[in-house]
């Protein structure tokens, strides 16, 4: 579905009345129905990254500025520009990627929500955005998209290996619901990659007594937000994203955050699955290592080596698998909800 925002229907109330009855199709026209009434506000679902999920209320005006920071930052402010919107409507990344469209005139294709969203696609883009499972089942279509901003989770270090060999220019992003998408960004191949996120200009940042993200714009936000983002500052606009505070594991009084393991385990996991590392009480340890796995079980062998030295202590002591964390592989899973179910059983 092509939606072109340089034509003078978008702005006529009959442009959404009619549309076919695809859930993601309706999604997307009453986003849009909502951008163009008169009221300021826009009510979205948070992804939990200040705490647990809730609703909110996004200033368009905010909204506005954050998409012009963007595309000026991306130099897309051309005529022209193409897009292509695979990304679920709940996301703050779909509707952010809307609103730079709906500013800049882009004209865009979209397509549902799946996980390799550019299969049988053989038109070319200049820029899309995707979570990092997508990117890894389009990786041999990526060629025919210029950018591509990454973001909704971590990106694996095997994943970022496999970006090194595409001419596609890669991003990883940094934002929330809070902040009205991206507020920091992080080239990720090519020339001038980089291991720091690199905030934009109208972006403060500072961290708190556990080491957490927090996050102000003079002209974006109402008010400060606080993250559970653990982060290491390396200047006033750059940073390294390392963990969540909630996910952290003190095993035998060492503190434990599992994403650093995961980045080292993911060479040896297959990528289509989805896993991640968390705790289960214990006697000894209070508790105690886990890897937990989504789908049926299969052989799978991690060098001893990644554990050698301090690192012994981030072993797994079990894996399990489970047959499925969410209905959909792009939803967020709840980490602590399965962790929950598992020890019931």
């Amino acid at each position: 579905m092509w939606i072109d925002f340089s034509s003078k229907k978008i702005l006529t109330s009959s442009y959404f009345l009619n549309k076919k009855k695809d859930f993601w199709k309706k999604d997307i026209f009453s986003f849009l129905k909502s951008w163009y009434d008169n009221k300021p506000i826009l009510s979205s679902l948070t992804s939990g990254t200040t705490g647990v999920p809730k609703i909110i209320s996004l200033r368009k005006e905010h909204m506005y500025e954050r998409a012009i920071k963007t595309v000026k930052f991306l130099k897309l402010k051309k005529k022209g520009i193409r897009g292509l919107l695979c990304l679920s409507p709940d996301f703050i990344g779909a509707k952010m990627f809307l609103v730079r469209a709906i500013i800049f005139k882009w004209k865009i294709y979209c397509v549902p929500p799946s996980s390799n969203p550019l299969k049988n696609i053989k038109e070319y883009f200049d820029i899309t955005s995707m979570v990092p499972l997508q990117v890894f089942f389009s990786l041999k279509y990526l060629k025919n998209i210029k950018i591509v901003l990454i973001g909704g989770y971590s990106i694996s270090n095997f994943l970022e290996k496999k970006l090194q060999n595409i001419s596609t220019i890669c991003y990883a992003t940094y934002g929330m619901t809070e902040t009205f998408g991206h507020i920091a960004i992080k080239k990720i191949n090519g020339l001038n990659k980089s291991v720091f996120y690199e905030s934009f200009q109208d972006i403060t940042l500072s961290v708190d007594s556990r080491n957490c993200l927090g996050v102000f714009s003079s002209c974006c936000m109402d008010s400060f937000v606080q993250t559970n983002d653990i982060v290491h500052i390396i200047s006033k606009n750059t940073f390294t994203w390392i963990g969540r505070y909630d996910n952290v594991i003190n095993s035998g009084g060492i503190k434990i955050i599992p994403e650093l393991i995961e980045k080292e385990i993911s060479f040896f996991i297959p990528y289509e699955k989805r896993f991640f590392i968390s705790s289960i009480p214990d006697k000894i340890l209070g508790e105690k290592i886990i890897l937990i796995i989504e789908g049926n079980p299969f052989p799978l062998h991690i060098p001893d080596t990644i554990f050698n030295g301090k690192k012994k202590f981030y072993k797994p002591k079990n894996i399990f698998f489970i047959s499925h964390f969410t209905k959909n592989l792009l939803d967020k899973f709840n980490r602590k909800e399965i962790i929950k179910k598992l020890i019931k059983k």
